[in-house]
Formats: C-alpha cells, sequence, structure tokens
C-alpha cells in the first residue's frame, strides 16, 4: 500500500473513529437528560438513587460497544499513518485521547453505579446482575483505553 493510500485510509479511519465517539457523547447526553425528567423517585432509596442508576446504564457493556469501533479506528488509523506527518496524525491523536477519556468517565460512572447497589435495598439477583453488568463495563473501557494508549505511542 502506497503512503498515500495509507493516508486516504487514516483520514477515513478518523472520520469514523469521531462519529462513533460523537455517538456515544450523544447517548451520554440524552442518558442524562432522561435521568433528570425523573421528578418522582420510584425506587425505595429515593430520587437521586434512581437518577444514578439511570445515568449508570452508560457503562453497560452493550452501551459501550458504541466506543470499541471508534478506539479500533483510533488504532487502525496509528498505525497506518505512524511516520507520516499530516493533520490525519493530529486528528488521530486527538480521537485517541478523547475515545480513552470516554471509557475513562463510562469506569466512572461504573464505579459509582457499584457504589449505589450498596445503598439500595437487597434484591440478591438483580444487585448481582447490575454488579456483573458494570464490572463488565469498567472491563470494557479499561481495554478501550488500552487499546487508544497504545494507538498514542504510535503517533
Amino acid at each position: 500500500m502506497s503512503d498515500q493510500e495509507r493516508l486516504r485510509w487514516a483520514r477515513a479511519l478518523a472520520t469514523a473513529g469521531w462519529l462513533f465517539a460523537l455517538a456515544y457523547v450523544g447517548y451520554i447526553m440524552w442518558q442524562v437528560r432522561r435521568a433528570f425528567q425523573i421528578t418522582e423517585g420510584s425506587f425505595e432509596d429515593g430520587l437521586w438513587w434512581q437518577r444514578v442508576e439511570q445515568i449508570s446504564f452508560l457503562s453497560l457493556p452493550q452501551n459501550l460497544m458504541v466506543l470499541v469501533p471508534a478506539a479500533a479506528c483510533a488504532a487502525l488509523g496509528s498505525v497506518l499513518v505512524r511516520t507520516a506527518v499530516d493533520h490525519a496524525v493530529i486528528n488521530l491523536s486527538q480521537l485517541t485521547r478523547v475515545v480513552a477519556g470516554l471509557a475513562l468517565v463510562a469506569i466512572a460512572i461504573a464505579a459509582r453505579g457499584i457504589v449505589g447497589i450498596f445503598f439500595r435495598n437487597p434484591d440478591s439477583v438483580g444487585d448481582l446482575a447490575a454488579f456483573v453488568l458494570r464490572l463488565g463495563g469498567i472491563a470494557m473501557a479499561t481495554a478501550i483505553i488500552r487499546v487508544c494508549l497504545e494507538a498514542e505511542r504510535v503517533v
């Protein structure tokens, strides 16, 4: 593959990665808006814990899947242009940082959701599922951060 083709692919991957990252940001905004539309708590633990639960859905593995293609685009694009000097390199470097930052936000939200599990009324089956799903989200977010750190080292 020629240098021009690699650069063209890197630009396309950077664009795709940004779109995936923006999709997750949109999902974050939607979930936060949805949480603050809750005005009467139906949980026994109160309104705020219900909002925390709603927002912590951001960290579930199936919702973090939106960031996986963004990290893959950033990593592959970084490998393609590792020796080039172009706007695409800067764009990919910024993309890797943003995707890693979003994954860190997901870890913080998951951790907050896990703490919330211990403060609500016990439900052995529901609490275990919530705990395991949030741990799965932390694992996925950690994997995304790891890939982004390696991609950043390449660029």
